[in-house]
């Protein structure tokens, strides 16, 4: 503060009159003491007050409250000017006084007065247990009262100042005061100016708790606006634990009595969060953040320089209520937001797997529509999902959301059907969120995802049994037809042997005989020829129909190969087609009759020649598997619609022109591949070409109908 601004009181001297401007002073402490927000403003401004009052050489006041000790020490120096100096607490003992007050005073008379431990002679004691003197170096007799038996002490003050002055302030609880006035004039002071300083002193003291009421009161004003402002922060309906306590930190240090030098910082879990301006410094209080029952965190609030020592450190012990009040409330606030957002994340997983159910159960979905839809469902269910995307992964298949990008931040799991890996799930966060279980992502996440993959394993093992139970009652409902045609077939057969063996014979006859016409030979030619193709057509429908005795004997199937591919590799090559062999070494031996599975290789090779007008890559490749030694005759022709394919092995079925084909060749082959309780499997793909497997079994149970 600047004394020199204060305007000076009338100086007189007092000698036991009332002086002009009192009732001034009294009022103008009054008045600092609504005014002074701090003890150290108010006892500056009075000290220099009572300096110019008084018209003495120095006024020194002295406060303890609760082990702290201030003051202000008022003077004036060689020219006049006063000099204000306050004191602010450096933790003293209780009863230690102040070191401008020890030098002037001896300690019996200090002890006597701060204490009241002493009674005192008339002379030098007022009834109000102020002591003065007008002659420093006058000796002064002092009695025990607890110990009247001893005689009195003499003491000598001494010292620069002749007259001095000592008032005890009256204060409330445990506070004690003093005032303390020095002259270098002998005699400066009567009883009646002590006692009148005894009014002052009572009005200081007064004063000085009406001021602690005012500041205790403003302390607890920013320390209930700090709780209000957090409980009002925490209270914004679907605001996550990370965004609020970024906001509650900054309210924490205007809470604070030095709200300038303030900062504060929050730990909860892994995460920290900080005031502005945050630095560590030695001046620091903390508590700690307990959540159900267990420590999770802690708020620590510091002092970026060192203030005066109060109750705890710098720190007032309503500064300690006050963090533990905001620590209590982040812990229950952790708790209820936990509590609330487990809750809600748990609505958000099972309302992603409702609808993913939803889309899997109706009717008639493809699988195609059900992926791009359930995909759309995934954000949704994660922490955050404004910055969520996802990806559906099925064998050669992808399915995303339209932001889907590759992010650091990504969360997978394996779609497993049949112990075999056929996809995945992948949710990704398109920014960085704080760390979690699993970076970012939540162990609640993980579980989710992996149910999520689970299901989707289920559904789509699910929709291939479906596939493959209608494939098989495809194959049979086939079967039952072939084997009506068979019938039918079996019987046609038997019925038209008769007369074409007659007309055949008859014609042969004919033929034989001499000076026929040459029209008529060439007519009778094509009787027989006729004849014969028809003879064939039945000798493949009773095959077909399995009524062509089978021959059975172990066989290379290699050498079969080798032998049907002699005949028909130079008419690959003027094809233009390329043929491959690809044969397994050591291929064990199949129980048939090799010039039917010799039949069936040449029926797959020329319909496979035939299905490359423009040329192309023919191959033939054996293998065996377990119990089955198969051929798979490959080509890059024009390939068949799956219309086509269920009809194969229909008889009679062509897809060639007319009088170019008869139906039987696949017909024939299925039957024949049947009869020797073998499989043949059919891939194609229309302009990418097709693939015949044939598979028949190493050992092969001989039908007891059949004719070896």
């Amino acid at each position: 503060m600047d004394p020199s601004r204060h305007e000076p009181f009338r100086v007189r001297s007092l000698r036991g009159n009332v002086p002009l401007g009192f009732r001034d002073l009294l009022h103008e402490i009054l008045s600092q003491a609504n005014r002074s927000y701090s003890q150290a403003d108010l006892l500056g401004h009075v000290g220099c007050a009572l300096l110019h009052f008084s018209g003495t050489d120095r006024v020194s006041l002295r406060i303890e409250s609760n082990g702290k000790v201030s003051g202000c020490l008022a003077s004036l120096a060689a020219d006049g000017t006063p000099q204000v100096d306050v004191h602010l607490p450096q933790g003293e003992a209780p009863g230690q006084p102040h070191p401008d007050l020890a030098e002037s005073i001896p300690e019996p008379i200090l002890q006597a007065v701060v204490s009241g431990s002493f009674a005192a002679p008339a002379q030098s004691f007022t009834r109000g247990r102020s002591f003065w003197t007008g002659d420093a170096t006058r000796p002064i007799l002092l009695q025990d009262p607890s110990d009247k038996q001893s005689p009195p002490r003499t003491v000598i003050i001494g010292g620069e100042f002749s007259s001095l002055a000592l008032i005890v302030i009256p204060l409330r609880e445990q506070a004690r005061g003093a005032l303390f006035l020095a002259s270098r004039k002998q005699d400066y002071f009567s009883r009646d100016d002590v006692q009148l300083f005894e009014v002052v002193a009572a009005t200081l003291g007064v004063a000085l708790d009406h001021q602690r009421t005012q500041w205790a009161l403003g302390e607890r004003v920013k320390e209930l606006t700090c709780l209000y402002s957090i409980e009002r922060v925490a209270s914004r309906a679907g605001a996550h634990l990370e965004e609020i306590l970024p906001e509650i930190v900054e309210l924490l240090p205007p809470g604070w009595q030095f709200p300038e030098v303030t900062v504060a910082r929050i730990q909860l879990d892994r995460h920290h969060f900080m005031s502005a301006g945050f630095r560590e410094t030695p001046f620091r209080q903390s508590a700690e953040i307990i959540v159900n029952d267990r420590p999770r965190g802690m708020i620590e609030v510091f002092y970026s320089e060192k203030m005066p020592d109060l109750d705890e450190g710098p720190f007032l012990k309503e500064e300690r209520n006050l963090i533990n009040a905001v620590a209590e409330t982040i812990g229950r606030l952790a708790s209820q937001h936990e509590t609330q957002w487990a809750l809600r994340e748990r609505v958000k997983e099972l309302t992603c797997l409702y609808g993913i159910s939803t889309v899997a159960t109706r009717p008639g979905i493809a699988p195609d529509d059900f992926f791009k839809e359930v995909v759309a469902q995934l954000p949704p269910g994660w922490q955050y999902p404004e910055i969520t995307q996802a990806r559906i992964t099925l064998d050669d298949r992808s399915y995303a959301t339209p932001g889907f990008i590759d992010s650091p931040y990504r969360q997978k799991s394996d779609i497993v059907i049949n112990a075999c890996t056929r996809g995945s799930v992948e949710v990704v966060y398109t920014s960085g969120k704080p760390e979690s279980a699993e970076g970012p992502f939540l162990k609640e996440e993980r579980n989710l995802i992996n149910e999520i993959a689970r299901q989707f394993g289920f559904i789509v093992e699910y929709w291939e049994t479906e596939q493959e139970a209608k494939r098989l009652q495809e194959q049979l409902r086939h079967a039952e037809r072939l084997a009506t045609v068979g019938q039918l077939s079996a019987g046609i057969a038997h019925e038209l042997n008769e007369p074409l063996g007659a007309i055949l014979g008859f014609a042969e006859l004919v033929k034989e005989s001499r000076d026929l016409p040459i029209q008529v030979s060439r007519d009778i030619s094509k009787i027989v020829d006729s004849s014969l193709h028809a003879r064939e057509i039945i000798h493949k429908l009773m095959i077909f129909t399995r009524q062509m005795p089978t021959r059975k004997e172990p066989c290379d199937l290699n050498h079969i190969v080798r032998d049907g591919l002699y005949f028909l590799e130079s008419r690959c090559s003027k094809e233009g087609i390329v043929l491959t062999r690809l044969l397994e070494p050591s291929l064990p031996f199949i129980m048939a009759d090799p010039s039917q599975i010799h039949q069936v290789l040449v029926n797959l090779v020329v319909n496979a020649i035939q299905a490359m007008p423009n040329g192309g890559q023919l191959s033939i490749t054996t293998l065996s598997r377990d119990d089955m030694v198969c051929f798979i005759v490959s080509d890059t022709g024009t390939g068949m619609t799956p219309e086509v394919q269920s009809q194969l092995f229909v008889p009679f079925f062509t897809t060639k022109d007319v009088g170019k084909g008869t139906g039987l060749g696949l017909a024939v082959v299925h039957g024949i591949v049947t009869a020797h309780g073998g499989s043949i499997e059919v891939q194609s793909e229309v302009r990418k070409g097709s693939s015949f497997k044939v598979c028949l079994p190493k050992k092969q149970t001989i039908d007891p109908g059949v004719k070896e």
